[in-house]
């Protein structure tokens, strides 16, 4: 197939859902068809066509399913394990061991005893500290009650150390309040912990998803992905089974779609071995899906079946014989009976005319297609409608198609057959002149 091609998809390949940037794409090169994948085609699925993609999206849909169960059970299991190391018990505030009783009542009148400018500077400091600590109770209040609401934290042994410290702080005992404190902060830590322990199996098992996913997503995917689990690797308070399984729901749709370009990719595979000629599966490139085709007249294709599953390129050589034309349409409607729709769009980047857009549609009773076709002849009547110009305007041209005016009708009609084996469209502008000559 020679020039760049435009074909949209009206039914295959699911269109990706994207992380809020665009999927990728490939570059338009010289000899590059490409297959769009989207919705709005005037010819819809039939027969087999239609058969093959509902059967796909059947088997699709109970992947989705038994993959769906699989993940349940897994963090099933994974909370199972976290329970019966942690346990489900509230952490409670345990009393400092080394503080010293908070004197009630006491006296704040002045004393005979001689303070030296050392001590006043550490009186001075300490009620500085006081003052600080006392400012930022509200804020402790609201943290602890937070940990209580989410039942890590025993409420009443935290309100107990609480109203301590505040005791503490109102008598200027600054010791025993960083003590209460101190008691405070232990449970937080004792807490942070358990969480750790409780969600760090199920972070480890986002990442073994990811990590086996990876070689097949876009770079793009695979980073906003990893940003979105390393958000909560070290934020374990934040945690929660909706944000668990939010993440592994981002994972399962591009899961999902790395399957169905799989399956295109095999099925397009096995169309071109089905038209004759070797293929398979080059690699992957940016998560689009590359294939070769080894033509026997030893010129390779390649076709990109891109990520988010909306288009399709195929690069070819600039020109190509018409054994291999008829053979990558012969591959192209073997794929459309595999489920797929293609409608051509574009020629070099230039839209096609409607009577060419389903030109690789397989033939059915519904649907109107050109059988026998030269590619080379299709894209010269292309380019003739395209710039309002005949093809046989050419003399030189009409003398070799008629060398002797004295043959009949009939005899020239059999052996432009012959030596041609063109069919011609007779809407086309050379259906049209042809008539015309003869």
């Amino acid at each position: 197939m020679s020039g760049t091609k435009a074909f949209a998809v009206s039914a295959g390949i699911s269109p990706s859902v994207t992380l809020g940037f665009a999927a990728t794409g490939a570059a338009v090169l010289g000899g590059v068809a490409a297959l769009a994948i989207g919705a709005g085609a005037a010819i819809y699925l039939t027969g087999k066509s239609l058969q093959a993609y509902q059967e796909r999206k059947r088997k699709e849909k109970e992947a989705a399913i038994e993959r769906e169960k699989a993940i349940q059970q897994r963090i099933a299991q994974i909370k199972s394990m976290s329970f019966s190391n942690t346990g489900k018990t509230q952490v409670t505030v345990k009393p400092p061991k080394t503080v010293k009783p908070v004197p009630q009542n006491q006296p704040t009148g002045t004393t005979s005893k001689v303070i030296t400018p050392v001590e006043e500077a550490k009186i001075k400091d300490d009620l500085r500290k006081i003052n600080q600590l006392r400012s930022q109770i509200p804020k402790i209040k609201s943290e602890y009650q937070a940990l209580i609401d989410k039942q890590l934290l025993d409420s009443a042994t935290v309100q107990q150390t609480i109203q301590n410290t505040e005791q503490a702080l109102n008598a200027n005992h600054l010791e025993a309040a960083e003590a209460y404190l101190q008691a405070l902060d232990d449970a937080r830590i004792q807490v942070i912990q358990n969480l750790k322990q409780q969600w760090q199996p199920q972070i480890s098992y986002l990442q073994e998803r990811l990590e086996a996913l990876k070689v097949r997503l876009p770079q793009a995917i695979n980073q906003q992905l990893q940003t979105n689990i390393d958000k909560y690797s070290s934020n374990w308070q934040s945690l929660n089974d909706d944000i668990i399984n939010n993440l592994h729901q981002q994972i399962s749709t591009f899961e999902a779609q790395t399957a169905e370009i799989q399956e295109a990719a095999n099925n397009l595979v096995n169309s071109w071995i089905q038209a004759g000629y070797e293929a398979h599966i080059l690699g992957i490139d940016n998560g689009d899906l590359v294939i070769e085709v080894e033509t026997h007249e030893g010129v390779n294709t390649q076709m990109r079946i891109q990520f988010n599953g909306q288009q399709i390129n195929l690069f070819g050589p600039p020109e190509e014989s018409s054994s291999c034309a008829a053979r990558t349409i012969e591959a192209m409607r073997l794929f459309q009976e595999q489920g797929y729709q293609l409608e051509w769009t574009h020629l070099d980047n230039e839209p096609v005319a409607e009577e060419w857009r389903y030109l690789y549609t397989p033939i059915s009773q519904d649907t109107e297609v050109v059988e026998e076709l030269n590619i080379d002849e299709i894209e010269e009547d292309y380019e003739d409608d395209k710039l309002e110009h005949e093809v046989y305007e050419d003399e030189e041209l009409e003398d070799k198609i008629y060398e002797d005016n004295d043959y009949d009708e009939d005899v020239e009609d059999e052996e432009m057959e012959d030596e041609d084996d063109v069919y011609y469209n007779p809407q086309s502008s050379q259906g049209r002149q042809m008539e015309q000559e003869s």
